[in-house]
């Protein structure tokens, strides 16, 4: 018995401590904290409907979690900086089947994230847009185009107005 306890001790004695030189947190570079303006409980809105947005960071700020609750449509979505590849990663689905899939980055002040092309419409392509961003409101826009990214076409516009 005693021989376990020594050993359970000494095993206890490599474990991290929290002292200076620690290994920073994986996810603590400013890179990671480049969404954090979209962190928090939203009111949204948009033309013929309202609702609530609420997101939050998990997996030590790893990993950014959106939970969008309104009448007809319930989703979520998880994102990640892909420091590999310099830009954000999102997955979205709901409750109507959908699921997409994106990735982005800034663009000026702005955020633009693109779906994965359908290989059979390759022309045909989605992204959304985070504009006009405050500290207490942003906008969203959910775009479309049907000529390879010349042009796009607002599908769906989002007021974010943070709850206090």
């Amino acid at each position: 018995m005693f021989k376990y306890i020594v050993v359970l001790m000494m095993s206890l004695s490599f474990m991290p401590t929290g002292q200076a030189g620690e290994k920073p947190a994986a996810c603590s570079s400013d890179e990671y904290r480049t969404l954090d303006f979209w962190v928090g409980s939203w009111e949204v809105s948009w033309k013929g409907g309202k609702g609530t947005n609420h997101i939050s960071k998990s997996h030590g700020g790893c990993v950014i979690n959106e939970k969008f609750d309104s009448p007809g449509l319930k989703g979520m979505s998880i994102s990640m900086y892909n420091k590999a590849g310099g830009e954000w990663r999102q997955t979205w689905m709901d409750d109507q089947g959908s699921y997409f899939d994106f990735h982005g980055r800034q663009d000026g002040a702005d955020y633009i994230f693109h779906s994965t092309p359908d290989p059979e419409k390759p022309e045909q392509q989605l992204r959304m847009v985070f504009t006009d961003i405050k500290a207490d409101q942003l906008t969203w826009l959910w775009q479309k185009t049907s000529d390879g990214g010349e042009t796009w076409t607002d599908q769906w516009m989002i007021k974010y107005r943070r709850r206090h």
